[in-house]
């Protein structure tokens, strides 16, 4: 299909981890809860729950910065099988609609409806049917997002977190786009986003007139991809099937390593 008349859907699990401990915890329910290290080790936030997010704590924080900021606030180690076992539950509901899914992360997922297994013509009303399935199954809520795109549907995802559902048409597409703070672009970074404010782009329409051989010199081959969803293009396909390109593994140390021959095996 065109990219004019696809229907893509992004499903991200609202506050996964942490989502999981309140559901199995009762007492956890309404309270900060962070999932990752002891708040007196040097291990880093995983995920949290909205009530501790009031409080400024993010994933990748330090669990002593996010005790600092939140010491009340319940610390739960991660874990991880339970959280796969719920994934691979909500996946199963995914591919109940359609054989392309594209996980991006244990929580999250691309969805091509455009041709269905139900046949349904609505993917607005698939995606309503996908997060009630995932409520009635594990009890957690998702936000979707639904657009013509993945850069669009993956935006959208995320503008009425917690629990909702955001569509973006064609026809509101330039609109929105044109008033989207620049750091709010998915694929554009932190890095990158202080680059383009200093180049004066702070928002999409501004994103949009920049012109393309700019766009290159600054940023690459990356300039090609600011130039086309600044117009609402990306003709990215949803790809269930793709080559692994790396494996990574982290530990955080007990304590700094300064001499070299302590880091050599």
């Amino acid at each position: 299909p065109t990219d004019a008349i696809r229907k893509i859907i992004h499903v991200d699990m609202d506050a996964f981890f942490a989502s999981v401990e309140q559901r199995d915890n009762p007492a956890y329910r309404g309270k900060p809860v962070i999932v990752g290290g002891a708040p007196d080790s040097r291990g880093v936030v995983c995920t949290c729950s909205y009530e501790a997010r009031r409080y400024g704590i993010h994933s990748a924080m330090s669990s002593s910065q996010a005790y600092r900021l939140c010491p009340h606030g319940i610390f739960i180690l991660p874990r991880m099988k339970v959280y796969e076992q719920v994934s691979a539950l909500v996946r199963e509901i995914f591919f109940e609609y359609t054989d392309l899914v594209e996980p991006l992360s244990i929580d999250e997922a691309y969805l091509d409806v455009t041709r269905n297994r139900k046949g349904m013509t609505s993917a607005t009303i698939i995606a309503q049917e996908i997060r009630r399935q995932i409520w009635l199954r594990t009890r957690l809520t998702a936000s979707a997002g639904v657009s013509y795109n993945k850069f669009l549907a993956k935006i959208a995802s995320d503008i009425n977190k917690p629990n909702g559902l955001k569509v973006i048409i064609p026809a509101e597409a330039d609109a929105f786009i044109a008033a989207l703070p620049i750091e709010k672009f998915y694929g554009v970074g932190k890095v990158t986003a202080a680059r383009m404010k200093r180049a004066g782009i702070t928002c999409g329409a501004e994103l949009k007139e920049f012109p393309l051989d700019e766009l290159l010199r600054l940023f690459g081959k990356n300039g090609l991809f600011y130039y086309e969803i600044a117009r609402g293009q990306d003709l990215r396909e949803v790809c269930p099937v793709w080559d692994r390109k790396s494996v990574g593994r982290e530990i955080t140390l007990e304590r700094d390593l300064v001499e070299l021959n302590d880091i050599m095996p």
